[in-house]
């Protein structure tokens, strides 16, 4: 099993990796291609429940709706599509059939991935600062780690 690492080599107010996002397996658009897109600025974000992809991944794969969900922004709760998706990663995680929502609501949609709990929870996750340079390392499926 790989492990999913990074050093950036300063201290990091946000984590940023690269990934994939993919139409689910099965799924082709009308050439029979399965689209996918390499994200170079994905950020892990404890704070977010779900995982949220920016409205150009949406276009860019040709996604349609599998429905629709409720969100609280900016204290607001608005209503926002989700999408069913593959999101892999450079060291051969993948997971299958998540069900993201669309940033359609986000007018500063800072990201083109979010990766929220959904996917943290699936793995162990640890980020670590020592001598102002910040690491991150994401293993699926979690072993856990000793404390």
């Amino acid at each position: 099993m790989g492990v999913l690492t990074k050093n950036y080599g300063q201290r990091q107010d946000v984590i940023i990796t690269d990934c994939f996002v993919m139409m689910p397996e099965g799924v082709t658009n009308e050439k029979g291609e399965r689209l996918y897109c390499r994200i170079e600025n994905a950020a892990w974000d404890t704070g977010a429940t779900n995982t949220i992809i920016s409205p150009e991944i949406v276009k860019v794969l040709g996604l349609k709706p599998s429905g629709k969900c409720q969100i609280s922004s900016y204290g607001t709760d608005v209503q926002v599509n989700t999408y069913m998706v593959d999101l892999g990663f450079q060291n051969g995680y993948k997971i299958t059939n998540l069900q993201v929502m669309s940033g359609e609501e986000h007018d500063n949609f800072d990201y083109d991935v979010l990766i929220g709990m959904d996917v943290i929870t699936k793995g162990d996750f640890c980020v670590t600062t020592i001598k102002d340079e910040t690491s991150f390392f994401f293993r699926m499926p979690a072993e856990g780690i000793k404390l």
